[in-house]
């Protein structure tokens, strides 16, 4: 069937109408003749206006309109109307502390290899993210297990008075104050596939991140996050309290504290097996601290991987080698023989002259250290020979039963 003009019109239409921005949306609007010019706005209020350089623009002039659309300011500059996304969202947004930006993130998600449809078949999927800070690494994580969760259930409308005693017909008879409503809901998070338990020492950047997370697309992704103010191994371990069990329940956690190698034993004890846990450090010394942790106290974590973050926000993460090792006893030289190092570093013997035992590398004169073996070191440097440009380093772990001990 072919549809004429005017019927096409209407179809239209209505599409434009279901994607028109409405009150308390966050829009990014790019001026229209310089693209770099661009503001991230307050959620969307009729009585709000936009002050900038370039005159003022305001929200009522936003309601209502669709995505590229233009809007005009007082002094007549044109800007260009935009969803914002979750990228923009969390880089643009007001910060108390600085973010994880979203190439980092988006790296760390990747590594802790979520498939959010396999929740419903493997048990609950429970996260901890420890340092919460602006909430960016919560909301993307939160997008990742999104699928797992069913629709929360929409709040029930404002009931009429009751006609005898004047009071809500929904309110409970208990005199709590709990209405079908709020039991619905609670009903709804214990019944999640999927949540991320994400912790901050502050209160206030605790509460700030629980704002912006809540501001992103009017909450969408914050109902599966349960936010938690306090210390990360204090918490696991009321948390163990609370659910009268010593049993592990994190499939996987993030840590991004001052003093991670602190509280490794704590998220172990609460790690499934072959759960990931994926650290944060701004120095590669703090990671060899958490190794050298695991070390001495014999926690059951290996360390999978090093990387190194890019600080242009593009690096997909540089590899590093980093390993307890202890050294193998030094190859003996003839006496008389001048010593490895000088001659490689003379260049006035023959190669066919030199002696073969004499290993180059010194990496293949260590072997992987075990935890009861005294005088062991770390092999720490990149794994390719590039120039370093660091923003810091995942060490990435996994966790590993007792028995299975490499």
């Amino acid at each position: 069937m072919r549809l004429t003009a005017a019927p096409l019109r209407q179809i239209c239409g209505q599409r434009r109408t279901l994607a028109t921005f409405v009150e308390r949306d966050i829009v990014l609007l790019r001026q229209k003749l310089n693209q770099d010019n661009f503001i991230l706005t307050k959620p969307l209020n009729p009585a709000n206006r936009i002050s900038t350089h370039k005159g003022d623009i305001s929200h009522s002039d936003i309601i209502g309109k669709s995505p590229r659309d233009l809007v005009t300011s007082s002094a007549g500059h044109d800007y260009r109307v935009h969803n914002v996304t979750l990228a923009e969202y969390v880089s643009l947004t007001r910060r108390l502390v600085t973010p994880i930006y979203p190439a980092d993130a988006n790296l760390i998600v990747s590594l802790l290899d979520l498939h959010p449809s396999a929740a419903h078949e493997a048990g609950k999927l429970e996260i901890l993210e420890a340092g919460t800070g602006h909430g960016a690494l919560t909301l993307h994580l939160s997008r990742a297990i999104h699928a797992a969760n069913s629709q929360k259930p929409k709040p029930l409308p404002s009931p009429a008075p009751d006609s005898v005693g004047g009071e809500p017909a929904t309110e409970d008879s208990s005199g709590s104050g709990q209405t079908e409503s709020d039991d619905a809901l609670t009903a709804w998070k214990a019944s999640r596939k999927a949540v991320i338990h994400t912790i901050d020492i502050s209160p206030k950047y605790s509460k700030h991140a629980a704002k912006v997370v809540a501001g992103f697309r009017h909450g969408l992704y914050a109902d599966n996050v349960d936010f938690h103010v306090g210390d990360a191994s204090g918490w696991i371990k009321s948390e163990h309290e609370r659910r009268n069990s010593d049993q592990p329940f994190l499939t996987h956690a993030f840590l991004d504290l001052p003093a991670t190698h602190d509280h490794l034993s704590a998220v172990a004890s609460a790690l499934k097996n072959d759960g990931t846990l994926i650290i944060f450090n701004p120095s590669i010394t703090q990671i060899v601290d958490c190794v050298q942790k695991i070390k001495q106290q014999d926690i059951p974590l290996f360390l999978d991987q090093t990387l190194e973050l890019g600080n242009n926000g593009t690096s997909g993460g540089k590899p590093w080698d980093l390993r307890a090792v202890k050294p193998r006893a030094a190859p003996k030289v003839q006496s008389g023989e001048e010593s490895s190092d000088c001659v490689q570093s003379s260049g006035s013997e023959e190669p066919e002259k030199q002696d073969q035992n004499i290993t180059r590398d010194p990496a293949q004169t260590l072997t992987e250290a075990k935890p009861e073996e005294p005088n062991w070191t770390f092999v720490c440097r990149p794994k390719v020979g590039e120039r370093i440009i660091g923003g810091g380093f995942l060490g990435v772990f996994r966790k590993m039963n007792n028995s299975a001990r490499p």
